[in-house]
């Protein structure tokens, strides 16, 4: 059977302990949420199907309104995505 240890911390080595903990929290957050694309308002097809939830075949048959950028990128809009789903 395990035995828990136990720490002894003074008040400001508990509170710095707590700080370090939040910012590591915060910047993996951040980190998840900048991977994820969650800020981003253009999506490129692969994360529009993730966003929309759908297989490639299926969200190309929705004809969703598509934008091209240099370089031939073509991205799709959060926004028409989410009135695609919401009429249908």
């Amino acid at each position: 059977m395990a035995q828990g240890i136990s720490v002894m911390l003074s008040e400001d080595q508990s509170n710095e302990l707590k700080h370090e903990v939040y910012t590591m929290v915060m910047d993996q957050i951040e980190k998840v949420r900048r991977d994820a694309g969650i800020d981003k308002q253009y999506l490129k097809r692969k994360d529009a199907t993730v966003f929309a939830g759908v297989s490639a075949s299926t969200f190309d048959s929705w004809n969703i309104p598509s934008h091209v950028i240099s370089d031939g990128i073509t991205l799709y809009a959060k926004k028409d995505i989410l009135e695609f789903i919401e009429s249908h």
